[in-house]
């Protein structure tokens, strides 16, 4: 078949990453699949700081990782997009746009990923994206409840993420662990960034020579959080796939304090490589982890509940051995080559 997605931009945002790994997954399974995306007219500063970090610092975004072709258009308009079997959109502003396309684009299907309401701009309808005449599909149980109940649809099929990494138990990884502490770094608001920073600093004040680590798509906005110490922190900037696996593996703990998650990629990444989490309960870490087996979840907003399930796991080597354990075998149970098989029988069925 021939499949398009069409997604809002490029970049390391999660759903990127999710759309990258059903691409490759589907070409090894012998479709022919292709990414577009739409122009994006950047400061010619903004665009030379970013031609200077993907040389001199390898730079990379998930789209390069995509083995399939990969078309910038200028306009995400008719003219533009290419016939094809299968059309996927994967966000609200592409779903839009999406349902003007004619049949030549092929049958319409719109992966959805997230609640994107809160990130929606004054006058735009997310909600009223879920009633247009898409086959939707799903990632979590939280989301399916909710478009199913915008929707007016019933039995709309969930598809979960896959895992990207898993423990190599003959290699013995993971045994030596330098850092005690990991967090992803994020701008978005609703990472809640200030609320996992704030938690670090009341562990600090526990453990005095806590080892933290962090890393994010952009360096840390110092004049944001003036009062935090990120010179106490080893921070990596678009770190590639190897040196975010090799983080979660350096790390003892992971956190996340982020209010909504539609999937929780961290907390699956982390447990993968036998690292506990602790999340907030951003409803997507729901179906990746139970509250006290593979890690905890503690309420949204809350950086001394944060704080003390990270002590109580640092405290107790034993107790994060058990999480670690669990974790690693509930990882098991995601598998992107099991994700693309159900994706795949999808598309074909419509």
């Amino acid at each position: 078949m021939d499949i398009t997605f069409i997604v809002p931009c490029r970049g390391l945002a999660g759903g990127l990453r999710v759309v990258a790994c059903y691409g490759n997954a589907l070409i090894r399974r012998g479709h022919r699949v292709t990414v577009v995306y739409p122009h994006q007219e950047r400061p010619v500063r903004d665009r030379l700081q970013k031609k200077i970090r993907r040389v001199l610092f390898h730079e990379r975004d998930h789209l390069d990782f995509f083995r399939g072709r990969l078309l910038e258009l200028p306009t995400l308009t008719v003219e533009h997009i290419p016939d094809g079997d299968v059309l996927i959109v994967t966000a609200f502003t592409t779903a839009v746009m999406g349902a003007e396309l004619p049949e030549r684009c092929g049958k319409k299907f719109y992966l959805i990923q997230g609640y994107e309401k809160v990130l929606a701009n004054e006058g735009e309808d997310c909600d009223a994206t879920f009633r247009l005449p898409f086959q939707k599909i799903v990632i979590s149980t939280w989301l399916k409840t909710l478009v199913e109940e915008l929707s007016g649809e019933a039995d709309i099929p969930l598809i979960p993420n896959g895992r990207d990494f898993f423990l190599s138990t003959i290699d013995g990884e993971g045994l030596d662990r330098q850092y005690d502490l990991g967090v992803v770094y994020s701008s978005v608001l609703l990472k809640r960034t200030d609320v996992a920073l704030n938690a670090i600093e009341l562990l600090w004040e526990r453990f005095p020579g806590l080892k933290v680590v962090m890393f994010g798509s952009q360096d840390p906005e110092l004049n944001k959080y003036p009062k935090f110490s990120f010179d106490r922190v080893t921070f990596l900037r678009a770190p590639s796939p190897e040196q975010v696996r090799r983080t979660y593996l350096d790390t003892k703990v992971w956190m996340t304090a982020s209010g909504t998650e539609g999937f929780c990629l961290p907390a699956l990444e982390a447990i993968s490589l036998g690292c506990p989490i602790v999340s907030s309960d951003n409803l997507g870490v729901n179906d990746i982890i139970t509250h006290g087996v593979e890690g905890y979840i503690v309420p949204v907003g809350d950086p001394q509940a944060l704080a003390d399930r990270v002590a109580e796991l640092l405290d107790d080597p034993r107790k994060r051995l058990r999480m670690s354990a669990a974790g690693l075998c509930r990882s098991d149970d995601f598998s992107w080559e099991r994700s693309t098989e159900l994706l795949e029988q999808l598309l074909i069925s419509g």
